[in-house]
């Protein structure tokens, strides 16, 4: 009963070991969580006017050369995490990315975990996988490269990543980048846009596709910490079902053995008690 008693002991102290990680693990997905949504937040306003902007300057546009697909493959950026520990967050966006791609699709992965799923895909390019970080030198350095595709053997480049619905939870999508979404049937203001269409749209494209891979960064790096937050929550919870359930057992476990340590005691006491009175009649 003693060993029963040690070995709950020691599960008690593992479990409790690993509530203060976890726990410790949540506290700082909240504060990376808050940080990185305020941040995503602040962008957002810049990252829809450049699209609308591109949106409202291509559609003005003589041709159709980035709001039509062009011949070539497709290209789909997966944003992922670079570590693990958030549940299924990473698995929801690879899901979106695999329904989004096709076998015409080249898969370039942002992220080390990204990086492992898609380590046996026929189709891949591995150049932005360290690029998982919300700062426009990275998106920039994306955007710089992806933009000298389009058109050069690539008719269509989409991103997929997850963003924030609420500050509690996040979804994942996938978002075409180029050509851009347009509404030819959209009755516009006219206005004259100098020196031209095509040198307005030639300086603000990589802007346009910066800013989108910038927003979705930060989209995916706050949705990654809310999910992580989640997932030690529910760790957390666990943990403590696990530490109420091995009390439970220990003070019964131990209820028993002081039972059973009363009893023989009271045995011997009785047989003690019974041999001292068959010792004075024999007398």
């Amino acid at each position: 009963m003693s060993g029963n008693l040690s070995d709950i002991k020691r599960r008690l102290t593992s479990v409790r070991q690993m509530r203060k990680i976890v726990g410790a693990m949540e506290t700082v997905s909240i504060s990376k969580m808050r940080k990185a949504a305020e941040k995503y937040e602040k962008s957002k306003a810049y990252i829809e006017m450049l699209k609308d902007t591109l949106t409202y300057v291509v559609s003005n546009a003589e041709t159709e050369e980035y709001s039509a697909s062009a011949a070539g493959r497709n290209v789909l950026i997966v944003v992922s995490s670079d570590k693990g520990m958030c549940g299924g967050f990473d698995h929801d966006i690879f899901k979106a990315a695999d329904a989004a791609a096709d076998e015409n699709t080249t898969v370039m992965p942002i992220g080390e975990i990204g990086a492992k799923y898609y380590a046996e895909y026929p189709r891949k390019d591995m150049r932005f996988v360290q690029m998982y970080i919300a700062d426009g030198k990275s998106a920039k350095a994306v955007a710089d490269d992806i933009s000298g595709m389009y058109g050069n053997g690539v008719g269509s480049i989409s991103i997929a990543y997850s963003e924030l619905t609420s500050r509690s939870s996040y979804s994942a999508k996938v978002e075409r980048l180029l050509p851009i979404n347009i509404n030819r049937d959209i009755i516009r203001p006219a206005v004259s846009l100098e020196p031209s269409v095509g040198e307005v749209i030639e300086k603000a494209m990589p802007l346009y596709v910066a800013g989108m891979i910038y927003g979705a960064l930060a989209a995916n790096i706050a949705a990654e910490h809310c999910a992580r937050h989640a997932a030690m929550s529910t760790a957390a919870e666990s943990a403590d079902q696990v530490i109420a359930s091995l009390m439970t057992e220990y003070n019964r476990t131990r209820q028993t053995s002081v039972t059973e340590q009363i009893i023989e005691i009271i045995g011997a006491t009785s047989a003690l008690n019974a041999k001292g009175v068959g010792h004075e009649e024999r007398s």
